[in-house]
């Protein structure tokens, strides 16, 4: 019986969690397209057969690692990627850059459905789900795959894929323990197969305090899989994910505020004072991140015929919450400046009791989010013997409500309620709620595609493929304080061509080259600016080259690739003087660079990993900025892009005999600069982590395993700053101008966590 690449793939589709196949062809949904088996570097890397460069981590990896990290957090050691997270509880904010591009310029996906933010693409740890229920998480550090449902990708995505139920019936409960009062318990049930449907249902609780300042992080998670096998490679998977959080946030520092005060500082004190303006200066209590999401994914796969196969992927994301910096506002009769709102009603100044705690005048504004976003992909693969072929549409319309209400304060000055939802925003005379912000987007966007995978013989393959992007951005601002009510649009299109080809040398050797054309549209906010940045600002476009080798035996694996990222209009997200989002158009930019990946095995169960990274990121334009209209040239050209370490080195060493085992690793990451023009950097650094842990015997009567994990995340305790939160063009003066300090993400001190789970 012949069996086709079609059917092969479906059949691996149905398979239980742990199958993958060897195909060339590319997705981003993961269950298909995760390529390569598991090789014996600790999970830290698979035997790739992409075209492309291309690096996953398997659960073994990722369950060695700190119990609570998230996602994200447990790509610390792949190459091209420098992550900053603000805590080890994994429920607080992140940054990373993957060959120079920022992390909202990185396409990212669970299952297929994009998690990126609609709006300005960031991304956020409450969209993650549990990471024990992540199987295997790709990373593909040049070019998002073909059929990525990415509007914000200039080059490179990550997907994570969900593990599935098993046919068993069993439970998993996980308890973990760790630093600053970190307490999660996680439990997962498993109904085992019925008539080709299998389910589980999972749910978490986490907490902990902040280890900078005041404050606690807090989170509940309910998640979902169901999947049905209907036989002869026709599957369903429907994954349905709860997340609700009610977080402290956390300050930001830059770096004269680290070399003086040290890391522990916290401009947002523990207790309200009212400063000279009339406002409460900083206070933790006004830094408030409650959210909450609810995202549906349903992948369908369908059997047409022996050498045609459909994929129809519909998601839908909801999310609803709030983040402000730790700030208050001052609003009476006189504080309307061109607005739409009569407050005639208000006080005429801000008021105070004796304590200093406000009367009235002074009030707690959190910046409201509301998402409503369906999508659709869908993809037909066809098997014409030599040539696979597949074409696909991609469909969605993200709405997103963005506000900023004025919320009393208690006389302790704390908030009367945090949630966005409240009832205690203030009204004008006009019994309308007054906001600071009131903008309502609706993003349609669409993408079209074909791609011919033709294996010319044994040895050579060659991919080819053609896209088309339109994308509409539809804003309307309600009016607030300080706009009018307007409305505004915007439309963006283009063709999105790639290319590559694979040669296999041998049963050990492949060579591949690829090419590849993204498109990045700017961020909605550039529809509600004005001036420069505002809704003119151009799309950013890369071209991305690829060259590569993979070595691969029994007991190694080794992956170099060359890297050569062209970008045309690079935007840079930064704030403004009021602390609102702006894009910096930094012009020109080059990314060049070298990634490599060497794991395998060592004699008496010893295992290794190691990954290089060097990338060179060359602004080629100076940069002209205005100051009271003057326009002052900045020189930028030929400086390193800001926060992209030209070096990292990361290794890896593992122990596992099948009852203990252990991990000792670390990373170093070269120094990098927080603006523009280079005049301000923070230092290289290594940072070591170590992990152990026991596999228990048990009577595999009622527990069929059960294991104890200890980690330590910078085990020597190293100071440091790491990421750039805030990126200014130049943090020295050039003709009287200077853009300011920029802000930086605190490394994490030394944090140990301790984990028991059992599956029963």
């Amino acid at each position: 019986m012949r069996f086709t690449r079609i059917h092969l793939a479906l059949v691996a589709a149905s398979m239980g969690h742990g199958m993958s196949m060897a195909d060339t062809r590319d997705s981003d949904v993961g269950t298909i397209g995760v390529q390569g088996k598991a090789t014996a570097g600790g999970g830290y890397m698979v035997q790739e057969e992409s075209i492309k460069g291309r690096s996953t981590v398997t659960k073994e990896a990722l369950d060695k690692q700190t119990a609570t990290g998230n996602a994200v957090d447990k790509l610390k050691y792949t190459p091209g990627l420098n992550i900053s997270s603000e805590d080890a509880t994994g429920l607080s904010g992140f940054r990373f850059t993957m060959r120079g591009l920022n992390s909202d310029q990185v396409g990212m996906s669970v299952d297929g459905m994009p998690i990126n933010d609609s709006g300005n693409y960031a991304l956020y740890s409450n969209l993650l789900g549990d990471p024990e229920n992540i199987d295997q998480i790709f990373v593909t550090q040049g070019a998002a795959e073909a059929d990525g449902p990415h509007i914000g990708s200039s080059g490179g995505n990550i997907g994570i894929v969900t593990i599935r139920p098993t046919k068993e019936t069993g439970a998993f409960v996980k308890q973990i323990m760790g630093s600053n009062a970190t307490r999660k318990t996680f439990a997962r049930l498993n109904t085992g197969e019925i008539n080709g449907l299998s389910n589980w249902l999972s749910a978490s609780h986490t907490e902990g305090q902040m280890w900078r300042g005041s404050g606690a992080v807090r989170a509940d998670k309910v998640e979902w899989n169901s999947f049905f096998d209907a036989g002869d490679g026709n599957t369903a998977n429907l994954i349905l994910k709860y997340h609700e959080q009610d977080n402290n946030s956390y300050s930001q520092l830059t770096k004269a505020q680290f070399q003086q005060n040290g890391r522990k500082y916290d401009p947002y004190p523990a207790k309200p004072s009212v400063g000279s303006n009339g406002k409460y200066n900083s206070y933790y209590a006004l830094a408030q991140n409650p959210f909450q999401t609810f995202t549906a994914v349903l992948n369908t796969q369908f059997k047409l015929a022996d050498n045609l196969a459909l994929s129809v992927i519909p998601y839908y994301y909801w999310g609803n919450g709030s983040g402000v910096g730790a700030s208050s506002y001052a609003l009476n009769s006189g504080s309307n400046q061109g607005g739409v709102f009569d407050l005639g009603n208000l006080p005429t100044g801000a008021q105070y009791n004796a304590d200093g705690t406000p009367n009235s005048g002074v009030y707690y504004r959190p910046s409201r989010t509301q998402t409503w976003r369906p999508g659709i992909t869908t993809k037909l693969n066809w098997d014409l013997g030599d040539h696979s072929v597949q074409v696909g549409y991609w469909y969605e319309r993200a709405r997103q409500s963005q506000t900023q209400p004025f919320i009393a304060l208690k006389p302790s000055g704390k908030p009367v309620d945090t949630w966005p939802d409240s009832n205690d925003a203030v009204v004008d005379a006009n019994g309308n709620t007054i906001q600071g912000r009131d903008r309502f987007t609706v993003t349609p966007a669409q993408k079209v595609w074909a791609q011919d995978t033709w294996y010319i013989n044994p040895d050579w393959t060659l991919v080819a493929g053609l896209a088309y992007m339109n994308v509409k951005r539809e804003g309307t601002n309600h009016g607030s304080l300080t706009e009018q009510a307007e409305k505004r649009n915007q439309t963006y299109n283009k063709l999105l061509p790639n290319v590559g080809l694979k040669y296999q040398l041998d049963e050990r050797d492949q060579v591949f080259y690829s090419l590849s054309r993204n498109m990045r549209i700017p961020q909605n906010y550039v529809l509600y600016d004005q001036g420069a940045g505002s809704i003119d600002a151009k799309p950013e476009t890369s071209w991305n080259h690829e060259l590569g080798w993979r070595y691969t035996d029994e007991d190694m694996t080794v992956a170099a690739t060359l890297f050569y990222m062209q970008f045309k209009d690079r935007q840079v997200s930064s704030r403004d003087i009021n602390g609102d989002f702006a894009d910096i158009n930094a012009g020109a930019v080059n990314n060049s660079g070298l990634e490599l990946e060497w794991s395998g095995l060592l004699p008496n169960h010893f295992n290794y990993y190691t990954s290089y990274t060097y990338t060179k990121a060359e602004q080629q334009d100076d940069l002209t900025a205005y100051n009271a209209g003057q326009a002052i040239l900045l020189p930028t050209r030929g400086k390193q892009f800001a926060n992209v370490p030209k070096n990292m080195l990361a290794a890896n060493i593992g122990y596992d005999d099948g009852r203990f085992y252990g991990t000792f690793g670390g990373k170093y990451t070269s120094k990098l600069y927080g603006d523009l023009t280079n005049d301000e950097a923070i230092s290289g650094r290594t940072v070591f982590n170590a992990g152990a842990g026991i596999y228990l015997p048990v009577d595999k009567k009622v527990v069929k395993d059960a294991t104890l994990r200890l980690n330590v995340d910078n085990l020597f305790d190293k100071k440091y700053l790491d990421g750039v939160y805030t990126t200014k063009t130049n943090a020295a003066s050039y003709n009287g101008f200077r853009d300011g300090d920029p802000a930086y993400i605190v490394g994490l001190e030394r944090t140990v966590t301790v984990s028991l789970e059992a599956n029963f």
